[in-house]
Protein backbone atom coordinates (compact mmCIF):
# COMPACT_ATOMS: atom_id res chain seq x y z
CA UNK A 1 0.00 0.00 0.00
CA UNK A 2 0.97 3.76 -0.78
CA UNK A 3 0.26 6.51 1.14
CA UNK A 4 0.40 10.34 -0.42
CA UNK A 5 0.42 12.74 3.29
CA UNK A 6 -1.43 16.05 2.64
CA UNK A 7 -0.36 17.92 5.97
CA UNK A 8 -1.70 20.88 4.78
CA UNK A 9 -5.25 20.20 4.27
CA UNK A 10 -7.28 16.46 3.30
CA UNK A 11 -8.96 14.95 0.11
CA UNK A 12 -12.70 15.91 -0.74
CA UNK A 13 -12.79 13.43 -3.76
CA UNK A 14 -9.88 11.45 -5.95
CA UNK A 15 -10.11 10.29 -9.49
CA UNK A 16 -7.41 8.80 -11.68
CA UNK A 17 -6.42 9.82 -15.38
CA UNK A 18 -7.89 7.14 -18.31
CA UNK A 19 -3.90 6.38 -19.04
CA UNK A 20 -3.63 5.56 -14.85
CA UNK A 21 -0.34 7.65 -13.98
CA UNK A 22 -2.12 10.51 -12.85
CA UNK A 23 -3.86 10.93 -9.54
CA UNK A 24 -6.06 14.13 -9.12
CA UNK A 25 -7.77 15.35 -5.35
CA UNK A 26 -9.55 18.02 -4.68
CA UNK A 27 -8.34 19.29 -1.16
CA UNK A 28 -9.83 21.46 1.42
CA UNK A 29 -8.00 23.23 4.07
CA UNK A 30 -4.52 23.99 2.23
CA UNK A 31 -2.56 26.68 3.86
CA UNK A 32 -5.43 28.68 5.03
CA UNK A 33 -7.21 28.53 1.54
CA UNK A 34 -10.83 27.05 1.16
CA UNK A 35 -9.91 24.61 -1.53
CA UNK A 36 -7.63 23.96 -4.39
CA UNK A 37 -6.18 21.12 -6.62
CA UNK A 38 -3.52 18.40 -6.65
CA UNK A 39 -1.94 16.13 -8.97
CA UNK A 40 0.38 13.15 -8.16
CA UNK A 41 2.65 10.80 -10.32
CA UNK A 42 1.11 7.40 -9.19
CA UNK A 43 4.24 5.66 -9.81
CA UNK A 44 6.56 8.30 -8.24
CA UNK A 45 4.06 9.24 -5.40
CA UNK A 46 5.32 12.86 -6.36
CA UNK A 47 3.15 15.94 -6.71
CA UNK A 48 3.16 16.57 -10.35
CA UNK A 49 1.52 20.00 -10.40
CA UNK A 50 1.06 21.81 -6.64
CA UNK A 51 -2.29 23.54 -8.59
CA UNK A 52 -1.29 27.41 -6.78
CA UNK A 53 -4.72 28.62 -7.37
CA UNK A 54 -7.56 29.03 -4.46
CA UNK A 55 -10.55 27.03 -5.92
CA UNK A 56 -13.81 28.23 -4.08
CA UNK A 57 -15.92 25.39 -2.66
CA UNK A 58 -14.48 22.69 -4.38
CA UNK A 59 -15.65 19.76 -4.21
CA UNK A 60 -15.52 17.28 -6.67
CA UNK A 61 -13.05 16.65 -10.08
CA UNK A 62 -13.02 14.59 -13.10
CA UNK A 63 -11.46 13.20 -15.98
CA UNK A 64 -12.59 13.80 -19.48
CA UNK A 65 -12.47 10.47 -21.35
CA UNK A 66 -9.57 11.48 -23.18
CA UNK A 67 -8.10 12.56 -20.49
CA UNK A 68 -7.07 15.96 -22.17
CA UNK A 69 -8.95 18.17 -19.50
CA UNK A 70 -10.19 17.87 -15.86
CA UNK A 71 -13.66 19.27 -14.51
CA UNK A 72 -13.49 20.86 -10.95
CA UNK A 73 -17.13 22.11 -9.20
CA UNK A 74 -17.00 25.53 -7.78
CA UNK A 75 -19.43 27.94 -6.08
CA UNK A 76 -21.19 29.39 -8.85
CA UNK A 77 -19.21 28.09 -11.79
CA UNK A 78 -17.46 24.42 -13.18
CA UNK A 79 -13.83 24.89 -14.04
CA UNK A 80 -12.47 22.82 -17.44
CA UNK A 81 -8.78 23.22 -17.42
CA UNK A 82 -6.97 21.88 -20.44
CA UNK A 83 -4.08 20.23 -18.83
CA UNK A 84 -1.59 20.23 -21.63
CA UNK A 85 -1.35 24.27 -21.17
CA UNK A 86 -3.43 24.95 -18.09
CA UNK A 87 -5.76 26.76 -20.22
CA UNK A 88 -9.59 26.67 -19.09
CA UNK A 89 -13.16 27.89 -19.47
CA UNK A 90 -16.02 28.36 -16.97
CA UNK A 91 -19.24 27.37 -17.19
CA UNK A 92 -21.12 29.96 -15.61
CA UNK A 93 -23.62 27.88 -12.56
CA UNK A 94 -26.53 28.78 -10.80
CA UNK A 95 -24.74 28.69 -7.16
CA UNK A 96 -22.44 25.30 -5.52
CA UNK A 97 -22.15 22.87 -7.59
CA UNK A 98 -22.02 19.18 -5.35
CA UNK A 99 -20.77 16.82 -8.24
CA UNK A 100 -20.19 16.08 -11.72
CA UNK A 101 -19.47 13.55 -14.02
CA UNK A 102 -18.57 13.44 -17.51
CA UNK A 103 -20.66 11.30 -19.95
CA UNK A 104 -18.14 8.48 -21.53
CA UNK A 105 -18.31 9.84 -25.05
CA UNK A 106 -16.64 12.84 -23.28
CA UNK A 107 -19.12 15.22 -24.98
CA UNK A 108 -21.27 15.93 -22.45
CA UNK A 109 -21.12 16.96 -18.41
CA UNK A 110 -23.88 16.19 -15.51
CA UNK A 111 -24.40 18.47 -12.55
CA UNK A 112 -25.25 18.06 -9.30
CA UNK A 113 -26.56 21.30 -7.63
CA UNK A 114 -27.67 22.59 -4.42
CA UNK A 115 -30.64 24.52 -5.59
CA UNK A 116 -32.50 20.96 -6.33
CA UNK A 117 -31.36 20.32 -10.18
CA UNK A 118 -28.98 18.31 -12.10
CA UNK A 119 -28.04 19.81 -15.47
CA UNK A 120 -27.09 18.57 -18.63
CA UNK A 121 -24.35 20.68 -20.31
CA UNK A 122 -23.14 20.23 -24.09
CA UNK A 123 -19.73 21.03 -23.75
CA UNK A 124 -18.79 21.82 -27.45
CA UNK A 125 -21.07 25.02 -26.82
CA UNK A 126 -20.61 25.47 -23.05
CA UNK A 127 -23.92 25.47 -22.86
CA UNK A 128 -26.71 23.65 -20.66
CA UNK A 129 -29.53 21.58 -22.92
CA UNK A 130 -31.01 19.82 -19.77
CA UNK A 131 -32.58 20.94 -16.36
CA UNK A 132 -33.66 17.87 -14.54
CA UNK A 133 -36.25 18.12 -11.36
CA UNK A 134 -39.31 17.30 -9.71
CA UNK A 135 -41.23 18.18 -7.04
CA UNK A 136 -39.30 17.76 -3.81
CA UNK A 137 -35.87 16.72 -5.31
CA UNK A 138 -33.54 18.48 -2.76
CA UNK A 139 -30.09 19.35 -3.42
CA UNK A 140 -28.74 17.13 -5.94
CA UNK A 141 -25.44 15.54 -4.37
CA UNK A 142 -24.26 12.64 -6.81
CA UNK A 143 -24.19 12.51 -10.39
CA UNK A 144 -23.64 9.26 -12.65
CA UNK A 145 -23.78 8.69 -16.14
CA UNK A 146 -24.79 4.94 -17.54
CA UNK A 147 -22.03 3.45 -20.03
CA UNK A 148 -24.55 3.78 -22.85
CA UNK A 149 -24.86 7.87 -22.22
CA UNK A 150 -28.71 7.31 -22.09
CA UNK A 151 -29.27 7.62 -18.58
CA UNK A 152 -28.10 9.81 -15.55
CA UNK A 153 -28.32 8.96 -12.15
CA UNK A 154 -29.17 11.21 -9.07
CA UNK A 155 -28.79 11.07 -5.64
CA UNK A 156 -30.10 13.75 -3.20
CA UNK A 157 -30.57 14.02 0.60
CA UNK A 158 -34.37 15.02 0.26
CA UNK A 159 -35.96 12.71 2.30
CA UNK A 160 -38.22 11.54 -0.10
CA UNK A 161 -39.39 7.86 -0.95
CA UNK A 162 -37.27 7.89 -4.27
CA UNK A 163 -33.88 10.15 -3.53
CA UNK A 164 -32.63 8.30 -6.17
CA UNK A 165 -33.62 8.65 -9.80
CA UNK A 166 -32.73 7.38 -13.38
CA UNK A 167 -32.93 9.92 -15.74
CA UNK A 168 -33.70 9.16 -19.11
CA UNK A 169 -31.45 12.09 -21.01
CA UNK A 170 -33.66 11.66 -24.50
CA UNK A 171 -36.97 12.35 -22.57
CA UNK A 172 -35.31 14.53 -20.17
CA UNK A 173 -38.00 12.26 -17.55
CA UNK A 174 -37.52 9.89 -15.05
CA UNK A 175 -37.93 6.41 -16.29
CA UNK A 176 -36.73 4.53 -12.74
CA UNK A 177 -36.98 5.53 -9.27
CA UNK A 178 -35.14 3.32 -6.85
CA UNK A 179 -38.02 2.89 -4.10
CA UNK A 180 -36.14 2.34 -0.62
CA UNK A 181 -34.51 5.12 0.47
CA UNK A 182 -31.45 5.08 2.38
CA UNK A 183 -32.48 7.36 5.91
CA UNK A 184 -31.51 9.83 6.41
CA UNK A 185 -29.90 11.21 2.86
CA UNK A 186 -26.72 11.53 1.52
CA UNK A 187 -27.58 9.22 -1.47
CA UNK A 188 -23.98 8.57 -3.71
CA UNK A 189 -24.46 6.54 -6.38
CA UNK A 190 -22.47 4.82 -8.89
CA UNK A 191 -23.65 3.15 -12.25
CA UNK A 192 -21.56 0.21 -12.81
CA UNK A 193 -19.71 0.11 -16.30
CA UNK A 194 -20.60 -3.37 -16.99
CA UNK A 195 -23.81 -4.95 -17.05
CA UNK A 196 -27.46 -3.27 -15.28
CA UNK A 197 -26.04 -2.52 -11.44
CA UNK A 198 -26.40 0.91 -9.86
CA UNK A 199 -24.96 1.21 -6.45
CA UNK A 200 -25.75 3.77 -3.83
CA UNK A 201 -25.37 4.15 0.09
CA UNK A 202 -26.64 6.75 2.98
CA UNK A 203 -26.77 7.42 6.25
CA UNK A 204 -28.19 4.43 7.43
CA UNK A 205 -24.84 2.44 7.16
CA UNK A 206 -26.59 0.60 4.27
CA UNK A 207 -25.07 -0.39 0.81
CA UNK A 208 -27.62 -1.12 -2.35
CA UNK A 209 -27.02 -2.93 -5.59
CA UNK A 210 -29.98 -1.71 -7.80
CA UNK A 211 -31.25 -3.75 -10.95
CA UNK A 212 -31.58 -0.26 -13.25
CA UNK A 213 -33.51 -1.34 -15.92
CA UNK A 214 -35.79 -2.32 -12.81
CA UNK A 215 -35.11 -0.13 -9.92
CA UNK A 216 -35.14 -3.30 -7.57
CA UNK A 217 -32.72 -3.85 -4.81
CA UNK A 218 -32.24 -7.89 -4.30
CA UNK A 219 -29.82 -7.15 -0.93
CA UNK A 220 -28.96 -4.54 1.47
CA UNK A 221 -25.41 -4.49 1.95
CA UNK A 222 -24.33 -4.42 5.74
CA UNK A 223 -21.40 -4.41 7.73
CA UNK A 224 -20.29 0.07 7.44
CA UNK A 225 -21.14 1.07 10.90
CA UNK A 226 -21.29 4.69 9.71
CA UNK A 227 -23.09 6.53 7.05
CA UNK A 228 -21.59 5.25 3.94
CA UNK A 229 -19.92 8.47 1.97
CA UNK A 230 -19.36 7.07 -1.50
CA UNK A 231 -19.87 4.00 -3.56
CA UNK A 232 -17.55 3.19 -6.82
CA UNK A 233 -17.41 -0.14 -9.10
CA UNK A 234 -14.17 -2.14 -10.58
CA UNK A 235 -13.43 -1.36 -13.99
CA UNK A 236 -14.57 -4.80 -15.13
CA UNK A 237 -17.70 -4.23 -13.02
CA UNK A 238 -16.57 -7.74 -10.28
CA UNK A 239 -15.78 -5.28 -7.44
CA UNK A 240 -17.63 -2.44 -5.69
CA UNK A 241 -15.50 -0.20 -2.80
CA UNK A 242 -17.30 1.86 -0.07
CA UNK A 243 -16.10 4.30 1.80
CA UNK A 244 -17.78 4.95 5.87
CA UNK A 245 -17.75 7.44 8.00
CA UNK A 246 -16.64 4.01 9.85
CA UNK A 247 -13.19 4.86 8.38
CA UNK A 248 -13.20 1.49 6.55
CA UNK A 249 -13.03 0.77 2.95
CA UNK A 250 -15.11 -2.62 1.75
CA UNK A 251 -15.14 -4.59 -0.65
CA UNK A 252 -17.89 -6.72 -2.45
CA UNK A 253 -17.62 -9.12 -4.93
CA UNK A 254 -20.57 -8.49 -7.69
CA UNK A 255 -19.45 -10.94 -9.63
CA UNK A 256 -22.21 -13.51 -8.88
CA UNK A 257 -25.73 -13.29 -8.89
CA UNK A 258 -25.82 -12.57 -5.25
CA UNK A 259 -23.25 -9.68 -3.93
CA UNK A 260 -20.86 -10.98 -0.80
CA UNK A 261 -18.26 -9.15 1.35
CA UNK A 262 -14.98 -9.73 0.17
CA UNK A 263 -12.57 -7.38 2.33
CA UNK A 264 -12.48 -4.59 4.65
CA UNK A 265 -9.85 -2.37 4.29
CA UNK A 266 -8.48 -0.65 7.68
CA UNK A 267 -5.94 2.23 7.64
CA UNK A 268 -7.63 5.39 7.56
CA UNK A 269 -7.91 7.18 11.07
CA UNK A 270 -11.06 9.67 10.14
CA UNK A 271 -14.22 9.28 7.78
CA UNK A 272 -13.81 8.04 4.67
CA UNK A 273 -14.83 10.45 1.83
CA UNK A 274 -13.83 9.26 -1.58
CA UNK A 275 -12.95 6.02 -3.70
CA UNK A 276 -11.64 5.63 -6.91
CA UNK A 277 -10.10 2.44 -9.02
CA UNK A 278 -7.59 2.83 -11.33
CA UNK A 279 -8.52 2.45 -15.22
CA UNK A 280 -7.15 -1.03 -15.37
CA UNK A 281 -8.86 -1.92 -11.91
CA UNK A 282 -5.53 -2.76 -10.25
CA UNK A 283 -5.57 0.04 -7.94
CA UNK A 284 -7.83 1.08 -5.47
CA UNK A 285 -7.42 4.73 -4.27
CA UNK A 286 -8.78 6.12 -1.26
CA UNK A 287 -9.29 9.44 0.83
CA UNK A 288 -10.07 10.43 4.22
CA UNK A 289 -10.23 14.02 6.44
CA UNK A 290 -7.27 11.94 8.41
CA UNK A 291 -5.17 13.77 5.43
CA UNK A 292 -4.55 10.58 3.78
CA UNK A 293 -5.22 9.25 0.13
CA UNK A 294 -4.00 5.50 0.39
CA UNK A 295 -3.30 3.40 -2.60
CA UNK A 296 -4.11 -0.23 -2.57
CA UNK A 297 -3.43 -3.20 -4.73
CA UNK A 298 -5.90 -4.47 -6.01
CA UNK A 299 -6.21 -8.72 -7.38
Amino acid sequence: MTVFTIPDGHADSVAFSPDGKTLAAGLSGVQGIRSTLRLWDVAKGTVTTPWPDQIEDLAKVAFSPDGKTLAMTGFSSVSLWNLADRGGIALQHPGPTLDLAFAPDGKTLATGCRDGAARVWDLTTGTVTSTLTTQGMGEVNAVAFSPDNLTLATGSADGTENPVRLWDLYKRLVDVTLSTPHRPGFEPVAFSQVGDMVATGGGDHLVRVWHASTGTAPTALTGHTGPVTTVAFSPDGDTLATGSEDKTVRLWDTSTLGVYHLDTLTGHTDKVTSVAFSPDGKTLASAGLDRTIRLWPHR
